[in-house]
């Protein structure tokens, strides 16, 4: 079984030390991230693959860093110096879970997916910003 580890950006590039990008003088993350296409992935894909970190979106609404080499989701890639260990999966967090409302178009961060989960539970495709008053009512029961 895999060893699965979270940590922040800035422990894991202590640790790993994230290298430069020498393709794009303004890549983001300060130069360390890699894009999905043309030269860039290429030079990514030709590392060994215990130093490739992928950059995406999380099945929960935030953006994480994942030990490995991946492709759903994916925003961009990072490579360590260091390898990561064998068996093990490391995921750093960028950013808090958000909730986006189908109805209205809002988005706003929901870092435990509270909001989600009860207006999920309730059937409810909405937010708090645009449900009625009856519909907020309905949610009082929902855990």
């Amino acid at each position: 079984m895999d060893n699965f580890i979270e940590m922040d950006f800035e422990e894991a590039d202590e640790k790993f030390h994230f290298m430069v990008n020498n393709y794009d003088e303004n890549a983001s993350f300060n130069g360390l991230m890699f894009e999905t296409y043309g030269d860039e992935v290429e030079y990514v894909k030709s590392m060994p693959q215990n130093r490739i970190w992928m950059y995406g979106d999380g099945d929960d609404g935030g953006t994480y860093i994942w030990s490995g080499w991946g492709f759903v989701n994916r925003l961009g890639y990072f490579i360590s110096e260091v390898p990561c260990p064998e068996n093990t999966t490391i995921q750093i967090k960028i950013s808090e879970p958000w909730h986006y409302c189908e109805n209205c178009d809002a988005e706003f961060e929901d870092p435990d997916n509270k909001i989600r989960d009860m207006f999920d539970d309730a059937g409810l495709e909405k937010c708090p910003a645009c449900a009625t008053m009856e519909e907020l009512k309905q949610l009082e029961g929902v855990k």
